[in-house]
């Protein structure tokens, strides 16, 4: 299940945020899923996809879990 797809499917508000730190060469992203204004799931990567999946993946087990 895709988290964009159980937002779709449920009506729910997926909104995601993005932060990167570090120096351009060595820069780290961070990535701050929020459902409704909660937040859900969290990422960090050396890229901006990479923590966008983590975050995403974060989101997913914990709603899997209510």
């Amino acid at each position: 299940m895709d988290l964009n797809n159980w937002g779709q499917r449920t009506h729910k508000k997926i909104e995601y945020e993005y932060h990167r730190s570090g120096p351009q060469h060595n820069e780290t992203w961070t990535v701050i899923v929020r459902v409704d204004e909660q937040e859900y799931g969290r990422g960090v990567a050396r890229n901006r996809r990479g923590a966008e999946e983590a975050a995403a993946g974060e989101a997913l087990r914990v709603i899997q879990q209510l």
